[in-house]
């Protein structure tokens, strides 16, 4: 992730903050908002708001394949984050909110402690509403929300009591990028910036390192192509702050586990050339990753270059990367 900041003065972005209107006010206005959410809140009772579709009773209390508990929503931490991308971070941080579990699970999580042994407190609807009022007021350039998919419901309902109050920031959809079409067409009009992961292009792989989810370069690919038509491409405000659009993760492997160049192929070839596509050299063993010997180091300089040297080389142009990485 890219620590840089943005040098413009905050008083210079104001006018277009305040002439920007997030796409999910004009669906609050209309009732539709809420609509969505209470279909998404029915979905958990024989829960397939994931692509796991597990079936979980979670409206009668019962955990899913995620192991979120019930309709209960359990949050890690919130605040303004100076971790993620340029356009995200601003002068003033992107207003994360990490929620606890994951329905991906992936053997190598970087943050197992949140998303899988769901360290975090619980809290209401109503209190994630508060929450992003919170990180506006404290300034952030958007709501980032870290991990949302089997929380949607809570997380719409959320935004419709938010909106209500006067919360104008755009929404951040930040998730592993394992998404049903379904549900994305719930957040169609709701999301003003998806950031979904690219973590593999063999099913084979996907399989192996997270919990038996073969499906996912399919449906990944698939959900992106959605995500795309959705927003664009990535449009900025003063002081390159990003409004709407979409910014593609892609976490190099070690030993090419993930398939990177493939990826980087395969995006060359179905979205715009300024696609926003970050380009992550952070991996380190983590979780159950040492009972893997392909996944028990760092990745190394070359494996880095190589992946950037082929975007480079399909003429993708607006690349995220990390210098330092470099040969």
């Amino acid at each position: 992730m890219n620590m840089a900041e943005s040098r413009r003065d905050p008083a210079e972005q104001a006018p277009q903050r305040q002439a920007f209107e997030p796409a999910y006010r004009a669906l609050h206005r209309t009732g539709e908002l809420r609509r969505r959410a209470g279909a998404l809140w029915a979905m958990m009772g024989g829960c397939r708001l994931c692509p796991r579709e597990c079936g979980a009773e979670r409206l009668q209390g019962d955990r899913g394949f995620c192991r979120a508990p019930g309709t209960r929503l359990v949050i890690s931490s919130y605040g303004a984050h100076f971790g993620e991308e340029r356009p995200l971070v601003g002068l003033n941080g992107s207003g994360t909110i990490f929620f606890s579990h994951c329905s991906l699970r992936c053997s190598f999580c970087q943050n197992w402690e949140i998303s899988i042994s769901g360290e975090g407190m619980e809290q209401s609807v109503e209190e994630l509403a508060g929450l992003m009022l919170c990180l506006q007021d404290a300034g952030c350039h958007n709501i980032n929300l870290v991990t949302p998919t089997h929380y949607s419901a809570h997380i719409l309902g959320a935004l419709d009591i938010a909106a209500a109050r006067g919360l104008r920031l755009p929404l951040v959809y930040n998730t592993c990028g394992w998404e049903r079409l379904e549900i994305l067409g719930m957040l169609d009009g709701v999301v003003d910036i998806y950031m979904p992961d690219f973590k593999y292009w063999d099913a084979e792989m996907a399989s192996k390192y997270s919990a038996g989810a073969a499906s996912y370069p399919e449906l990944t690919a698939k959900a992106i192509l959605e995500m795309h038509r959705q927003t664009g491409p990535a449009q900025y405000a003063g002081g390159g702050i990003m409004q709407r659009g979409l910014i593609i993760r892609h976490l190099v492997l070690p030993n090419n586990v993930g398939g990177s160049e493939i990826i980087m192929e395969w995006i060359a070839q179905n979205l715009p050339a300024d696609t926003y596509v970050n380009i992550m050299a952070q991996y380190h063993p983590e979780y159950k990753a040492l009972e893997y010997p392909e996944l028990s180091r760092t990745i190394t300089s070359a494996e880095y270059a190589a992946v950037v040297e082929k975007a480079k080389k399909l003429g993708l142009v607006n690349l995220d990367i990390q210098d330092r990485w470099l040969l």
